[in-house]
């Protein structure tokens, strides 16, 4: 099914999203599809998600509030305070009720691309991390990042999210719920063994 609707989000993408986005949301897809490839998954699942991840980044917060509601979407304090986080939601909610997808995966992964979630799955993943270190992503220890994405998703996706944790605390930045509760989840695995 998303096979046959990779072109039409594409499209979409080109239509909604702003120019100087549209270079991220390139680069975002090839670095999933690169992951995907090594790490012998589907690159249609992880490019068709990286396509749309960013589908509503650039309505405005009016619409957002708009579609949300639309969507029955629950819309947080946080929501309220920074509304440009709801993007995900709608463009999870959107694919869902466009394209039919009911892949708990892939809709949750597009919903928390930002934050990560404590039960993401290894699309979820992937689309996590190539958000993050895409080629037109620079800060300190990005190329170190993407080289360990290649080598172990589970691992690269702790690192990251460790990295973004740091910077919003370094910066006085709100930490998201999920981004907390998926950190402590890791970290009870890790404790665990499990990583």
């Amino acid at each position: 099914m998303i096979y046959k609707d990779l072109a039409e989000i594409k499209l979409m993408v080109k239509i909604l999203v702003k120019d100087e986005r549209y270079p991220h949301v390139e680069g975002t897809a090839k670095f999933a599809k690169a992951l995907a490839k090594i790490h012998n998954l589907d690159q249609t699942i992880a490019e068709f998600m990286a396509y749309a991840h960013d589908l509503f980044r650039d309505i405005s917060y009016e619409k957002l509030f708009k579609i949300s509601k639309v969507y029955s979407i629950e819309i947080t304090s946080h929501d309220l305070t920074n509304p440009i986080l709801l993007h995900g939601k709608v463009a999870a909610e959107f694919v869902k009720r466009r394209f039919k997808i009911n892949d708990s995966d892939i809709l949750t992964g597009i919903a928390f691309h930002t934050s990560g979630y404590k039960d993401l799955g290894i699309y979820g993943k992937v689309l996590f991390l190539a958000d993050s270190l895409e080629e037109t992503r620079t800060y300190p220890n990005v190329n170190k990042l993407r080289e360990l994405a290649f080598k172990d998703i589970e691992v690269a996706y702790f690192e990251v999210l460790r990295n973004k944790i740091i910077y919003a605390l370094s910066r006085d930045l709100l930490i998201l719920p999920e981004s907390v509760e998926s950190w402590n989840n890791l970290i009870m695995k890790k404790k665990g063994g499990v990583i």
